[in-house]
């Protein structure tokens, strides 16, 4: 018994022995990516709109020639997520087009550049995007601009005004616009507003040269709260169109104007034409698309405050239900944090959106993936904090001094333009409602 045993334990040593012998062959390495396949995909998808000749990114993104030299910039700037540039944080708002990275990605474009960024094979390169110039959404129906460039001082802060006609023989809807600075390194911001009366042609013919200066609003006022204006631009912003069956207003033989403010800061200052292109609606839209100011102007940041909280709320709650459809922060240089939520008439609150890393050249208009209902008698209202201390690297005053509201780049502003629809209004069936409360009256 005893040998049998002993030869049944040999046996299963030397099986066992036999077993951890057993040579595997080696698993495949994954493949590394490449531009060809995986990164001008991402690149596509996140990148290009900003980064193709003649828009605003500093360099171009289309091709593996345009890529490999910014190869270790772009997997830094991705690595710490300042691209692509996104303020919104998660959790307090769905966003359309919201260009943020999936993990996933960052570490692809990680893995790329580690292995030192290889062009792959051109056959698996994806069809390229189509960009018509410089105008992202296409041709425009409409490009206005002034007849003549404009100069601005080489010093100081200057609000110019141009007047440009549309000479629309109808009442016309707009679905988008693209606003295109002429001297981007100048020009700190765009409004378009509406002249439905004439108005900004005579402060046009009293002030030589072309355009007029108008710090604040346009110099007229608006009467006109369905058609006061087309939107804006600020440094950062993408053109986007409305969602079906939602437009704003332009109407026949009205005037554009567009106000363009100049902040000179890098010498002297280039001749201007800033252009709007304007996109019609291709059938008359149910619903106009209003903007409605949350708007604080009578507040002063004590020097060498960090923290400095400034709120606003729109001064009446909105007595019809609506949709809100678009929200646009605005701050200057001391802005570091901008939360703004609706208020419910039982009181619940509703975060729209919340930026906790404002960047002043990175503003946006954020179009939500669908519009938000809104009951009758919802309140708008905002928090923002302002940074005037020493720390602040962006502080344009040193030592830090007081700021309030003004028109100049080294004031500030707090400001949240809401766009939204009225439920019950339906433009195909005749039915336009008042928003002249939106006005005051």
């Amino acid at each position: 018994m005893r040998k049998l045993l002993l030869a049944a334990a040999a046996v299963l040593l030397c099986t066992g022995a036999s077993r951890t012998r057993v040579i595997r062959p080696p698993s495949a390495a994954p493949a590394k990516p490449t531009f060809s396949k995986e990164i001008v995909r991402i690149f596509q998808q996140n990148c290009q709109s900003c980064h193709h000749p003649g828009d605003i990114a500093p360099f171009s993104l289309m091709t593996y020639g345009d890529t490999f030299p910014y190869r270790l910039q772009i997997k830094l700037m991705t690595q710490s997520k300042e691209m692509p540039p996104w303020k919104p944080t998660a959790g307090c708002g769905d966003f359309d087009a919201a260009r943020v990275l999936s993990t996933n990605d960052i570490d692809l474009i990680k893995q790329w550049v580690d292995a030192g960024a290889p062009e792959g094979n051109k056959a698996d390169l994806p069809a390229p995007l189509q960009f018509n110039g410089a105008w992202t959404l296409g041709q425009p129906d409409l490009v206005l601009s002034s007849a003549d460039a404009y100069t601005p001082p080489a010093t100081g802060d200057m609000y110019r005004c141009f007047t440009l006609p549309t000479n629309l023989p109808a009442d016309a809807y707009v679905s988008a616009i693209d606003i295109h600075p002429g001297d981007r390194e100048t020009v700190h911001h765009v409004i378009a507003y509406i002249d439905t009366t004439g108005a900004s042609v005579a402060l046009d013919e009293k002030d030589p040269g072309p355009g007029y200066t108008s710090f604040g609003g346009p110099g007229f006022a608006i009467t006109n709260a369905n058609a006061a204006t087309l939107g804006g631009w600020a440094p950062g912003a993408r053109p986007f169109a409305l969602p079906e069956g939602i437009a704003y207003s332009l109407p026949a033989n009205s005037r554009v104007v567009l106000q363009v403010h100049y902040h000179p800061h890098h010498g002297q200052p280039l001749p201007d034409k800033t252009e709007i292109g304007i996109y019609f609606a291709k059938e008359k839209p149910k619903k106009l698309l209003r903007i409605l100011p949350v708007i604080n102007q009578s507040f002063t940041i004590p020097p060498n405050e960090a923290n400095y909280e400034v709120k606003a709320t729109f001064p009446i709650p909105v007595p019809v239900k609506s949709h809100l459809w678009v929200v646009a922060p605005h701050m200057h240089l001391l802005g570091r944090k901008m939360n703004v939520v609706a208020t419910m008439p039982d009181g619940a609150k509703q975060c729209l959106i919340n930026i906790d890393d404002w960047d002043f050249h990175w503003q946006g208009m954020y179009r939500y993936k669908d519009g938000l209902a809104m009951p009758a008698f919802v309140r708008f209202s905002l928090s923002a904090i302002y940074d005037n201390s020493e720390g602040n690297a962006k502080n344009p005053s040193f030592p830090p001094k007081a700021v309030s509201w003004g028109e100049e780049t080294t004031d500030e502003m707090c400001i949240a333009f809401l766009g939204i629809t009225f439920d019950d209004e339906d433009l195909t069936r005749g039915k336009v409602m008042d928003a002249g409360w939106m006005l005051g009256r």
